[in-house]
């Protein structure tokens, strides 16, 4: 099993955690009581981004432990995100977990990180104290990707292994979306079966998401075997939720939790 290099995290608080065949996972985090909270970020984005930072300020004001990382591809890790797949991020993830946290852990997964959060919950079970969906999106490989391409992408997809998909952020670049990441989606697919998660849940969900359709949300929580599910849905939210009042209620609702769930910070 790979493990984080010696004196990983340097003067700039970057640590990186080894994996195999030379690749690596960037990481920060903070020492402190649990439970801690883990950020995963979303699909071509990183966890540099204002809910990481915000969830990471809170944890410091608190004393709490913290860690965000970037997935394969993404930020400062290695690799090319269009190499990624469902299955290696959530073995990031589990990684991760496993080799930079210690006891119970809060997890909070935006979009694509709902999805990698929920498959690693499965995973680490017993350490798994709560987790926080932020627009989460399990099986968007299948149902907002595939589900959604023309017979003439999917001919392109099936043929040549690929296709170009637009991008929201930079136009003049599209993202490429490659075969594996469609057939590999297929092996993590969580919205047709129960979800056998029992911790505590709680999503938060644009109801103006373009990208995630806000029943999503309500798919999650009937899928989970939980009972303690819990939705807020924002009337004028939008996928990336990341306005001032959408990271107020986000750290609110991490910090309602870990009270929950662990002995609050003093």
């Amino acid at each position: 099993m790979a493990e984080a290099t010696s004196g990983a995290e340097g003067a700039a608080g970057v640590g990186i955690l080894a994996r195999d065949g030379g690749a690596s996972i960037a990481y920060r985090r903070l020492a402190g009581h649990n439970p801690g909270v883990v950020f995963i970020h979303g699909f071509h984005s990183d966890m540099e981004g204002g809910k990481a930072l915000a969830l990471e300020q809170w944890c410091r004001e608190q004393g709490r432990a913290f860690l965000r990382f970037d997935l394969f591809g993404h930020g400062l890790s290695s690799g090319d995100v269009a190499e990624g797949t469902i299955g290696r991020w959530a073995d990031d993830a589990e990684a991760a977990i496993g080799q930079l946290t210690e006891g119970p852990q809060i997890l909070v997964g935006s979009s694509l990180g709902g999805w990698i959060a929920l498959l690693a919950a499965l995973r680490l079970r017993p350490r798994i104290a709560g987790l926080v969906g932020i627009a989460a999106a399990p099986d968007f490989t299948e149902d907002l990707m595939w589900a959604e391409f023309t017979p003439e992408q999917k001919r392109q997809m099936l043929e040549q292994g690929h296709v170009a998909l637009e991008n929201c952020i930079e136009p003049d670049k599209p993202w490429t979306i490659k075969r594996d990441l469609i057939e590999d989606g297929r092996n993590h697919l969580l919205l047709r079966d129960a979800i056998n998660l029992y911790c505590p849940v709680r999503l938060i969900q644009g109801q103006k998401d373009a990208d995630v359709p806000w029943r999503t949300a309500l798919r999650i929580a009937d899928s989970l075997a939980s009972k303690d599910v819990e939705i807020t849905l924002v009337k004028d939210g939008d996928h990336r939720l990341s306005r001032d009042q959408d990271l107020s209620r986000l750290v609110r609702i991490v910090a309602a939790l870990a009270e929950q769930v662990g002995t609050p910070a003093a």
